[in-house]
């Protein structure tokens, strides 16, 4: 059953504005006291009485009680959190996810920022300069720059100690707006000071040249890594909160406003004033005047990520059988019994179900297709186990299937599962009794060999399903425009033959396509993706996969899978891969090869004339969940990419509450390649996949995915193909569903 959508989007850039930031490596070498152009007197003095102030006078004068601005900082005109130019040493609280606009002549800002842990911010966004034309004559417009940057904490606030960041601003690639940062913020009643030591931008220094936004495509830590002695600044500010929804700011800026890109005025007073005002719980809006000369303002959306969304979810029904039905169960022998198990599980809204049924237990294979937890459908199916099946029965044991192979195998006396699920027994005595394994059940196989009075009963086979998306891909940055859209409706159908095969088509009708607007010429004589355009310009309905995709279930618990057909709109071929998950699924380990063909652009079920060559990849895949409890991951894929390019492909993400935020970066070797585009060139992105219950009243298994990458490049090409083994997402692990056991009582 597939329930999972995808929105995907195609980032490419114009000569002016870089490649996407990954979101890593963004905090080492901050400033520290040794400058080389040191603060003069005045601000020594102002420094030290800051410290002064904040450690040892203000707790006895202010006796400061720590605000709920602390929990909930309020935006800067950027995406980050902070006063107004200025960063604070706050960040948003974890696992928030803040949407911002904010205006300041030359400037337009339009940025996303998310917490995590309560002690890191990351935070990017598009900076588009109205002073400046990026390709005259062209239609493109302002020039725009993508940026990204972080924050972390070092020390946390409390009743003595101030908090402690350090940060960067755009600091790697061929940034236009570099800055970091080591700041500190302190709660004083109702008043929030601040207090920084800047480099970079904020250290006064200029950055005008828009020759470094199309310079080296690597990996340029030249500004981040550089020594501590740069020309460095101290700025500062304050925020009062006059009542829960406004809040006054003012703050003293070290930008030199005349020497940044796009050259706006020089400041008339470095000094930034304005209101924050909370229009409702998510919905914020500021206002101020800019160096005493301009006026600015900004709007930000706020919001926690929560499986429970738009709308409250309604409380599920209890499964209560009528007494007819309870007689019907008493009285059934182990045929009767394991049929009509299969149809309540079936008309209960479980897919793939199977019960077996002998004297003393029932096992129940079935695919949870209803909630984000597997704990929460382990309690509902053995709910309506506990509500039907006759006492003689004293064992359960469910196996929970994806893509028709056993993930998770759970085995309890019903006593211990009443006890557990009734509050009578916590989770680390269930667990201490009950069994919870990753793959299938191995007694199971024993007991079916040792006992001929199991009965065997399936629900109805599920055979076909089907799907209907709307797709949206952007071309970004390109010298014809800033945004270029296509958008798609792509009906899928799965045809499921037997068990663990899928056969998948998957059509696209185009409602809008601007892709034949866009100006960009493929790199390389063979390309890998730098050809894509030509593969998204056309707008007659087309097929874009056509694939038969079989799981299998090798010995050792080793998972296999074979795919072979249209796998993508640009390539067709074969893939296979081999896969094995070791600690409850904690790490894994796996082999995964394809051989691939294009297709012909005008003729999507014919293979390509004009590129014969045939693409290969070879990778190792490497997975490992690293943090448990707050669903920190990373894998990395080591080997050969479609353009012969031998490295690696490392990705970190995080997934958490049934959302994942992720990022991924490749480097590969180059030197081969013919464009001086490609070579060098590191190839990095960013997504992040929501539920779908957030647009729904009730808890439902399923995402959408938002990706933003490149395709601008030929290095670190990988082909899609219609499943994936490596890696599975933490959800779907033994570890997980242990950590969250307690779902089970929901049902």
């Amino acid at each position: 059953m597939h329930r999972n959508k995808k929105i995907g989007v195609s980032g490419g850039l114009g000569r002016v504005v870089r490649e996407p930031l990954s979101l890593g490596l963004l905090l080492s070498h901050v400033s520290c006291p040794f400058f080389r152009n040191p603060p003069g007197d005045s601000s020594t003095a102002f420094f030290l009485s800051f410290l002064l102030f904040a450690n040892v006078l203000a707790p006895v004068i202010l006796a400061p009680a720590i605000s709920q601005a602390a929990g909930q900082p309020l935006a800067s005109l950027h995406s980050y959190t902070g006063i107004w130019d200025m960063p604070t040493a706050r960040v948003m609280p974890d696992w928030n996810v803040r949407i911002k606009y904010g205006q300041s002549d030359p400037y337009r800002y339009y940025g996303v920022a998310v917490g995590l842990f309560d002690r890191l911010e990351f935070h990017g966004q598009f900076t588009e300069t109205t002073s400046v034309i990026a390709f005259p004559g062209e239609g493109y417009g302002y020039h725009k720059d993508r940026n990204a940057g972080a924050r972390l904490v070092l020390v946390k606030e409390d009743k003595v100690l101030p908090q402690i960041a350090i940060g960067a601003y755009d600091p790697i690639g061929t940034s236009l707006f570099p800055s970091r940062y080591l700041v500190m913020s302190k709660i004083f009643g109702n008043f929030d000071l601040t207090l920084g030591l800047g480099q970079g931008l904020l250290g006064g220094e200029a950055y005008q040249d828009i020759e470094r936004g199309g310079g080296t495509e690597g990996l340029d830590t030249t500004f981040l890594l550089s020594g501590p002695t740069r020309q460095t600044r101290l700025f500062g500010g304050l925020e009062y909160q006059y009542n829960p929804k406004l809040t006054l700011s003012a703050e003293y800026s070290s930008l030199q406003y005349e020497d940044l890109f796009g050259t706006p005025d020089k400041a008339s007073w470095p000094i930034n004033l304005g209101l924050k005002y909370q229009l409702s719980k998510h919905l914020s809006f500021q206002g101020g005047y800019m160096r005493g000369q301009e006026a600015s303002f900004g709007f930000s959306a706020n919001f926690p990520l929560n499986p429970e969304g738009m709308l409250p979810w309604k409380q599920e029904r209890p499964y209560i059988p009528g007494e007819a039905k309870r007689w019907q169960a008493y009285e059934a022998d182990n045929d009767q019994l394991a049929t009509l198990l299969a149809r309540e599980l079936k008309s209960d809204g479980f897919i793939g179900v199977t019960v077996m049924v002998s004297e003393k237990d029932v096992w129940v294979d079935y695919v949870n297709n209803k909630y984000h937890s597997h704990a929460k459908s382990f309690g509902r199916v053995a709910r309506l186990l506990d509500a039907l099946v006759p006492e003689r029965i004293s064992t359960f044991r469910f196996n929970l299937l994806y893509r028709g192979q056993i993930i998770q195998s759970l085995r309890a006396t019903r006593e211990e599962l009443r006890a557990f699920m009734n509050n009578t027994m916590d989770k680390e005595g269930f667990l201490k009794f009950a069994e919870l394994v990753p793959y299938h059940d191995l007694q199971q196989e024993t007991l079916l060999q040792e006992d001929g009075q199991i009965a065997k009963a399936s629900a109805q086979y599920n055979w076909f399903d089907y799907d209907l998306n709307l797709k949206v891909k952007t071309f970004v940055n390109n010298r014809a425009g800033f945004f270029k859209h296509k958008i798609f409706i792509q009906p899928q159908v799965y045809v499921y033959p037997w068990k663990n095969a899928l056969l998948m088509g998957e059509l696209e009708f185009t409602l809008l396509n601007e892709y034949d607007e866009v100006v960009f010429t493929p790199l390389e004589p063979e390309p890998t993706r730098t050809d894509l355009v030509l593969y998204e310009r056309e707008s007659r309905p087309r097929v874009s996969v056509l694939a038969f995709d079989q799981h299998l279930e090798l010995p050792g618990n080793v998972l296999g899978r074979l795919s072979l057909g249209y796998f993508e709109s640009e390539y067709a071929g074969v893939g296979g891969e081999l896969f094995r998950y070791f600690l409850d699924g904690r790490l894994g380990i796996g082999l995964e090869s394809t051989l691939v063909r294009k297709r012909d652009p005008n003729n999507n079920l014919t293979l390509s004339d004009t590129i014969t060559k045939t693409y290969s990849t070879n990778f190792l895949n490497l997975y490992g969940l690293l943090w448990p409890s707050q669903g920190v991951e990373a894998g990395l894929k080591i080997g050969r990419f479609m353009a012969e390019d031998v490295g690696y492909r490392l990705e970190l993400r995080r997934s958490y509450k049934y959302f994942t935020l992720g990022a991924w970066y490749t480097k590969t070797d180059t030197d081969h390649m013919t464009s001086a585009q490609n070579i060098g060139s590191d190839q990095k992105g960013v997504f992040i996949r929501f539920p779908l219950s957030i647009f729904t009243d009730h808890d439902r298994r399923g995402h959408v995915e938002y990706d933003f990458t490149s395709f601008t490049r030929d290095a670190g090409a990988i082909p899609r193909q219609p499943s994936t083994l490596y890696p599975l997402d933490p959800y779907q692990s033994t570890t997980h569903t242990r950590a969250t056991l307690e779902d089970m009582r929901l049902q």
